[in-house]
């Protein structure tokens, strides 16, 4: 397995952010916790964004079967179909759940472990749309980065046969805010009241958040 290559995504729409506290589990049901640091970007497919990540992962993919012998595709390499339930609530006989299909986008990636190999703790680098360090800050929030904010994905990418399939993984090495929008958490504690039930309506107001500088 080589050094990887260094690669970056175009700014786009990131999703799925954690890159704090102990990370997100990314084992499966009944395996031993893997905590990891993770970060997604979604675009349409085929589109620029698409593209210009596919060639940067295309060139490790050609390095790293020059040097293992590998052939043919990997068999993953960061980079999915986004897949939403299907909305007339068809049932998949394959899975008897709702079946799962495709947006028109995908979802492309990155993770890193939340520690090092000698045990300690890994960090992501988080700038803003200047350039400026905004690490510390990031980590030591209340908020997280939320669905909403857009941004460059950092990484690395690396042909590996890992578990003894060829293919290519995207490390997280540091995000780039082009807009931030917080998460704070939704949850309240909630009492039971007496009286009539409340009417929202159907024309509940969406608030619009303003596009602009990063402000952290």
């Amino acid at each position: 397995m080589g050094k990887g290559t260094k690669v970056k995504t175009l700014v786009g729409n990131l999703k799925y952010v954690f890159i704090t506290g102990e990370g997100r589990n990314a084992s499966l049901p009944g395996q031993e916790p893997k905590m990891k640091y993770s970060a997604s970007l979604v675009c349409p497919k085929d589109g620029d964004i698409h593209k210009d990540i596919k060639a940067q992962i295309e060139a490790e993919w050609k390095a790293y079967k020059i040097v293992s012998g590998a052939k043919g595709l990997p068999k993953t390499n960061g980079i999915k179909d986004e897949l939403v339930n299907c909305p007339t609530g068809d049932i998949d006989p394959a899975t008897e759940k709702i079946k799962r299909i495709p947006t028109g986008n995908v979802v492309i990636s990155f993770s890193t472990n939340t520690t090092w190999k000698d045990g300690n703790k890994q960090e992501v680098t988080v700038l803003d749309n200047k350039g400026g360090d905004r690490t510390a800050t990031v980590l030591g929030a209340a908020w997280a980065i939320g669905e909403g904010s857009q941004g460059i994905i950092h990484g690395v990418a690396q042909g590996n046969d890992v578990g003894g399939t060829a293919k290519v993984t995207l490390y997280l090495s540091g995000i780039q805010l082009t807009h931030l929008v917080k998460y704070e958490g939704n949850s309240i504690d909630a009492d039971v009241i007496e009286g009539k039930d409340v009417d929202f309506g159907d024309d509940m107001n969406v608030v619009a958040v303003d596009a602009g500088k990063v402000d952290i």
